[in-house]
């Protein structure tokens, strides 16, 4: 049985090794793990001969996640993409042994890598007039004073002071918001698909007829939040303890998906 090296693991996890937007990159893939429905951002600065130059992830998952989304962008680094699509756990377990019962990380990133790789290939991926940044995202806010309507499809926005902010029919499709806080905030009509609001505040927030579907509200505090004819499904996250709000909202899907408490 694999002895985790919790050492490295902390290091990687305190120095966030590889996690950061790229400005410049060549793709940008998005992967969605559903197994525990953490979203996986992958980012591939690739030259002219095929070979990654930089690699970079961003992720709303857990400290393994981080960790095995560190090991494969930093394994990317200087290969080929045809190598990359040789890659497989094993390989990369030999920069980080996981827990056996943790091994589903390493196979999960992996699946990302090589959708990168199939993004790169293919053209697929965030095409560059789509991509908006944290920064383009926060300028545009002081601006125009509100965020109404905005097309923030895959908007990266942890650990914001975004409180009262005016985001009524905004796209925010698989936008990063986890940590942030939105007291106050109006999400009236905006479409907050497969979004990841884990741990954000969301006190007095507005949801009316906001689209939640696949949306992730797990140790989230949305304590006066209105969720009124907001949809919802099977892949909408919440605690335990936030069930009430589905007395209001319009379900879309068969069944609820509940939290188990996972922090994240």
């Amino acid at each position: 049985m694999a002895v985790m090296d919790f050492n490295k693991y902390k290091e990687i996890n305190d120095q966030r090794l590889n996690y950061k937007e790229m400005e410049d990159a060549t793709v940008v893939s998005y992967y969605r793990n559903t197994g525990c429905g953490d979203g996986y951002r992958i980012y591939l600065k690739v030259n002219p001969q095929g070979i990654v130059e930089d690699a970079s992830y961003t992720t709303t998952g857990c400290g393994f996640g981080i960790v095995a989304l560190a090991m494969a962008t930093e394994y990317a680094k200087g290969k080929s993409m045809d190598s990359l699509r040789e890659l497989t756990p094993e390989i990369l377990e030999t920069l980080f042994e996981f827990p056996e019962r943790r091994k589903n990380y390493p196979e999960s990133a992996v699946a990302a890598l090589k959708k990168a790789v199939i993004d790169w290939e293919k053209g697929g991926g965030v095409p560059p007039e789509k991509r908006v940044t944290r920064a383009s995202a926060l300028q545009r806010l002081q601006t125009d004073g509100h965020l109404r309507g905005a097309d923030l499809s895959s908007v990266m926005l942890e650990k914001e002071n975004l409180n009262g902010v005016d985001f009524s029919s905004a796209n925010l499709n698989n936008a990063f918001l986890q940590n942030s806080t939105f007291v106050g905030a109006d999400f009236s009509n905006a479409n907050l698909r497969a979004s990841f609001f884990n741990g954000a505040d969301l006190r007095n927030a507005n949801f009316r007829g906001a689209d939640l579907r696949w949306a992730k509200l797990a140790g989230a505090n949305i304590e006066g939040a209105d969720f009124t004819d907001a949809l919802y499904d099977i892949g909408t996250r919440v605690d335990q303890k936030q069930m009430y709000i589905f007395e209001v909202m319009k379900k879309a899907g068969k069944d609820l998906y509940i939290s188990e408490g996972e922090a994240e």
